[in-house]
C-alpha cells in the first residue's frame, strides 16, 4: 500500500481487528508511506463505541481524516448519525491511487461493497477479513474453506478479486 491513500472501514467489534492497521499507519516510522488516510467507524449506538479517547486523539491530528458515526445517537450525542454506506458515499475520497480496507458485521460489509464500487474502487482495491468463518484456526477441521482456500491459513484478509475466484460461498 505503500504511496497510496488509504480507506479504512469499520463497524462495530470488528473495528478493533482494524485498529492495529491504524496504530501501524499513524507511527511516525510509517505514516510518509502512505498518501491520505480516511478512517470511517460506525456503531449502532454511541454506548457501543469502542477506544473513545483513541478516537478523540485520533480526531485531534490533521494527518487522518476520521469519521466516526452511529445508527441512532442517544441524548447526549452530538456526533454524526447515518448509517457506514451512505457515509462512506458522502466522505470517501476517491477511488484513483486508493485501497479499502473494510471489516464489520456482515450486513455492514454488504452494503458497504455497492458504494465502494460506486466511487470506483477496482475490486483489487478492497481488501476484507473472513475472520469470522474460522473454527479451530489451524487448518484441521475444514469449516472455514471458501472454494480452495481455507481462511484460517490462507486469509483471514482476501481482496474482493481473490473471493470473486472462489465460489460464492463467503
Amino acid at each position: 500500500f505503500e504511496g497510496k491513500n488509504i480507506l479504512v472501514i469499520g463497524g462495530g467489534f470488528a473495528f478493533t481487528t482494524l485498529r492495529a492497521l491504524i496504530h501501524y499507519m499513524l507511527h511516525p516510522a510509517n505514516r510518509s508511506r502512505f498518501g491520505k488516510i480516511t478512517v470511517i467507524y460506525g456503531a449502532r449506538n454511541p454506548g457501543l463505541l469502542l477506544y473513545n479517547e483513541e478516537l478523540a486523539a485520533w480526531g485531534a491530528r490533521d494527518d487522518i481524516n476520521l469519521i466516526v458515526t452511529v445508527d441512532k445517537g442517544d441524548a447526549n450525542w452530538k456526533g454524526r448519525e447515518g448509517f457506514v454506506p451512505t457515509v462512506c458515499k458522502e466522505v470517501a475520497p476517491p477511488a484513483e491511487n486508493a485501497v479499502a480496507v473494510i471489516c464489520g458485521p456482515p450486513i455492514m460489509v454488504r452494503f458497504t461493497l455497492p458504494t465502494l464500487f460506486e466511487l470506483g474502487f477496482a475490486k483489487e482495491n478492497i481488501l476484507t477479513s473472513l475472520e469470522m468463518r474460522m473454527k479451530c484456526g489451524i487448518g484441521k477441521c475444514g469449516r472455514c474453506n471458501v472454494g480452495s482456500k481455507y481462511v484460517c491459513k490462507d486469509g483471514p484478509v482476501f481482496s474482493m478479486a481473490e473471493l470473486d475466484k472462489l465460489s460464492g460461498e463467503y
